[in-house]
């Protein structure tokens, strides 16, 4: 539920700013005095005092500038709705490209299915329009806003000069369109200036700036508003100049441009959004989306409205859907609209989709069995599970001697990739194992055999029968 509270959290008034309630962003940023410096200290000293989950948060919320988030691996497209199928049984997305185990391996749920088909490959840079076939009619203009809409939701602030300059005339083109558009469907807003295109999310959780502490965040904040208004600013942290670099607020030579740090300087007018938007946001953002996490009203409204849309966001955005018995996932058929990729390549995901297999193949239920949304996972099993695929794939596919070396940050951070990838989720001490992440295991056997890892617990022995007296 945690995601769906983040969602809700931003205006769908038209012109609002999509920054959501999250850590009282909206009462911080209240006019009691009018400028932006005086908005921004108050926001900097709540960030002072506040945890450093809670700043990552406050941070969404009130910037909100980060990438959309999906899941890698699409299915065949005779896979992909199935709204009456479980995850955990329903056709799965693992090409043969994805598995690394040794060969000879063999596995305690083998994969009864025939092979996925690897996907195609296209020409064109990142953010090009994905691979789907368009209609014979479809319009130039069409494909343009498509492109120039992905780029928004992967890199909300675009600038003419910056890394992604090559997108942003389609976007200057096409600005009243897509402002118009965001808003509608999503809540956002759309600044798009002579060199710069900002876009302002809704806040989500877990999507804070890499290496920032409170601190940090604080001094972000009166940096920005106090570049805004032409004040003098003292010598800023590395990590601090180094966004305002980044989102090229300052130059080489630490000139500031005034313009985009009005742009990017953090305002807010709240309110709450209905079912529509916090599920589309939910949707559009984050690998997956599962109706037990639902409202009961966002629930209802989705259900009845998937097919829908899944074909909306397909026009919009290109992604493609992926309907299950227990929720939706939009994917990118370009495995580009992400901040994080998995599959990917790195010690990391590697290791992670492996870990999720293993994981899967012990837990997930028989197909005559009740389906839940998500399972609880033995914590010694992630351990056994990750005691095998190092020993099994750590020097053969050098993997990082870092991690080969300490289990303990091993464990953590694949854990967490996994997490901000919606495959695990956290229940108190333990993890559960949630019911997309059969996506990435074989299919399941009818009578699967227990684990065989050199890891793993050793199957119980069935119990003894006393002699009658």
């Amino acid at each position: 539920m945690e995601r769906h509270e983040y969602a809700t959290g931003a205006g769908e008034a038209p012109g609002g700013t999509g920054i959501g309630r999250a850590g009282g962003a909206g009462r911080l940023l209240a006019p009691a005095r009018t400028g932006l410096y005086p908005c921004a200290e108050r926001l900097a000293d709540r960030f002072a005092q506040a945890p450093p989950e809670d700043a990552d948060a406050l941070y969404a919320a009130v910037f909100g500038l980060y990438g959309a988030r999906h899941l890698g691996g699409a299915p065949g497209p005779s896979c992909a709705d199935s709204p009456d199928t479980s995850w955990w049984h329903g056709p799965t997305a693992h090409p043969a490209s994805l598995r690394t185990r040794p060969a000879g391996y063999r596995r305690s749920r083998r994969d009864g299915a025939g092979p996925v088909e690897p996907r195609g490959t296209a020409a064109g840079g990142r953010h090009r329009k994905p691979e789907r076939a368009p209609a014979a009619d479809q319009p130039e203009t069409a494909a343009e806003r498509r492109a120039a809409a992905r780029l928004l939701l992967a890199q909300p602030l675009v600038t003419a000069g910056g890394p992604h300059g090559a997108g942003f005339p389609l976007i200057r083109r096409h600005a009243g369109w897509l402002t118009a558009r965001f808003r509608e469907l999503l809540g956002y807003s759309l600044a798009v200036g002579p060199t710069y295109a900002r876009l302002r999310k809704a806040p989500l959780p877990g999507r804070g700036l890499p290496g920032f502490e409170p601190a940090g965040y604080a001094e972000l904040a009166l940096a920005l508003a106090g570049l805004a208004e032409g004040r003098e600013v003292a010598a800023f942290r590395p990590e601090v100049r180094r966004v305002l670099t980044e989102w090229q607020v300052l130059d080489a030579d630490g000139e500031a441009d005034r313009e985009l740090a009005v742009a990017l300087a953090p305002q807010a007018e709240p309110t709450s959004a209905g079912p529509q938007l916090a599920v589309r946001r939910l949707l559009v953002e984050t690998p997956v989306v599962l109706l037990d996490e639902l409202a009961p009203d966002e629930r209802s409204w989705l259900v009845g409205r998937q097919r829908a849309e899944t074909e909306l966001f397909a026009d919009f955005l290109g992604l493609e859907a992926e309907i299950r018995a227990e929720g939706v996932a939009l994917l990118d058929p370009a495995d580009e609209l992400t901040d994080l990729a998995l599959p990917g390549t790195g010690t990391l995901p590697q290791a992670a989709l492996l870990l999720v297999e293993r994981l899967v193949e012990e837990l997930r239920p028989l197909p005559e069995e009740a389906a839940p949304p998500a399972v609880l996972v033995p914590d010694a099993l992630i351990d056994g599970a990750l005691g095998d695929i190092t020993d099994e794939h750590g020097l053969r596919e050098g993997w990082e001697p870092g991690y080969l070396a300490d289990l303990t940050a091993f464990r953590r951070d694949a854990l967490d990739l996994l997490h901000r990838m919606g495959l695990i989720a956290p229940a108190g001490r333990n993890w559960v194992l949630r019911a997309p992440a059969a996506r990435y295991a074989p299919q399941a056997e009818l009578h699967p055999a227990p684990g065989s890892g050199r890891h793993s617990r050793p199957p119980a022995a069935p119990p003894r029968r006393r002699r009658p007296a």
